[in-house]
């Protein structure tokens, strides 16, 4: 599994993760935090892989 893969997988379960029903909203903020930061990865990695024209 290549750095790509690993990230949006990452991606996938954090966006789960979060809408979770009993999840204090402290937390919350910090798993969104950390999703962004994934995001951003996403972003930089397919930037390097295709140029800066690529989107994500």
């Amino acid at each position: 599994m290549n750095k790509y893969r690993k990230l949006q997988t990452i991606k996938h379960a954090l966006q789960y993760y979060i809408t979770r029903p009993d999840a204090n909203p402290k937390d919350i903020e910090q798993e969104k935090v950390l999703l962004e930061k994934i995001k951003e990865d996403i972003r930089t990695l397919k930037s390097k892989w295709y140029g800066s024209g690529a989107k994500g």
